[in-house]
């Protein structure tokens, strides 16, 4: 939505940004109030467009979603919001390589994979997976989780995983779990308490130990192994419609780029101390913390090799070169990981 300030404008015409009008732009938040992501990450990145802007840009999220999750994008390309955010892992069919970050065991914290996301997005994916009719803002991973049990299991094989009953997001994580020949109940996170709850599966993945305080399933658990990189990562990408991005001044575009990106991928921070809080809470509630051995580490690598090949094969016939970009990838979660 867009004001015009009229008269006020044409009196300020020797100012090269009151040349455009003010923008509200409706950005969709389909998270709960309080979720961390949102109250944390999202709300101070709107807020300090909403000031470097000097209020010629601001927010309105509405008090609840306006389309359900997987339409999200489509919501803010036929123009019933302006901005908003989406799970990369609904692309899948229609932006494929946007779902690096989702693959087994890449990402080594929050803010590594969300600015290993950007980096090589700009680098190597951004000339051939573009979302069309948005201007992509950034993309934010979550804190990788492990594998989880509701018992004292331990995965200290790859053996282990035959025949476990496992829920797990679908997408790329139930693949990566079939792979290891587990049996998978792929659903939405929003079942997934039922499912635990219910005993309907034996172990579980896809959240970092926050997940587990978020969905209310730690009462649940009994036992995590853990993986370097972990097994999966969620990511989100933000953008903003470009019909309303192009009212916008290109001073003020520069702006909220400045405060995107690499910018808000560095927010991300803030979720690494949460996460560890919540494993030393976990942890003090009786739960058991095991790491996995470099045999299964490896073992997992060779399991999932099929999987990473898949995404270079879409990667190299998109016209890019995948090896070099997941390779790429790893090599930029491992610099951040180290501090560089």
């Amino acid at each position: 939505m867009t004001k015009f300030p009229g008269l006020l404008a044409a009196a300020m015409m020797m100012t090269p940004l009151a040349a455009q009008a003010d923008t509200t732009i409706v950005f969709n938040n389909f998270l709960g109030p309080t979720d961390g992501l949102y109250t944390d990450i999202i709300q101070p990145w709107l807020s300090d467009i909403e000031a470097e802007t000097e209020g010629r840009v601001t927010f309105h999220v509405p008090e609840a979603s306006l389309a359900p999750p997987p339409e999200l994008l489509t919501m803010v390309q036929q123009g019933i919001a302006d901005g908003g955010f989406i799970m990369t892992g609904f692309l899948e069919g229609s932006n494929p390589l946007l779902q690096i970050s989702l693959l087994p065991s890449v990402n080594a914290s929050a803010m590594a994979g969300s600015i290993a996301s950007w980096r090589t997005y700009e680098n190597h994916l951004s000339q051939v997976e573009t979302l069309e009719g948005v201007e992509l803002l950034g993309l934010l991973t979550l804190s990788p989780g492990s594998f989880y049990s509701m018992n004292d299991t331990e995965f200290d094989d790859i053996s282990d995983f035959q025949g476990v009953k496992f829920w797990a997001l679908p997408g790329l994580a139930s693949r990566s779990l079939s792979a290891l020949g587990a049996v998978v109940s792929p659903g939405p996170a929003v079942r997934m308490y039922e499912v635990i709850s219910g005993g309907v599966v034996d172990a579980y993945c896809c959240l970092d130990f926050s997940g587990l305080a978020a969905f209310n399933v730690t009462q649940f658990t009994k036992s995590a192994t853990e993986l370097p990189n972990g097994l999966y990562s969620g990511s989100f990408a933000f953008y903003i419609g470009s019909d309303i991005w192009d009212t916008i001044a290109p001073e003020d575009q520069a702006i909220i780029r400045g405060l995107s990106g690499e910018a808000l991928a560095r927010r991300m921070i803030i979720s690494e101390a949460e996460g560890e809080a919540d494993r030393a809470a976990f942890i003090a509630s009786g739960g058991k913390v095991h790491q996995a051995s470099d045999e299964l580490v490896a073992a997992l690598a060779d399991a999932w090799a099929p999987i990473y090949q898949d995404w270079t094969d879409a990667a190299d016939a998109a016209g890019i070169d995948g090896a070099a970009a997941l390779a790429y990838y790893r090599e930029q979660v491992a610099l951040i990981a180290a501090g560089n």
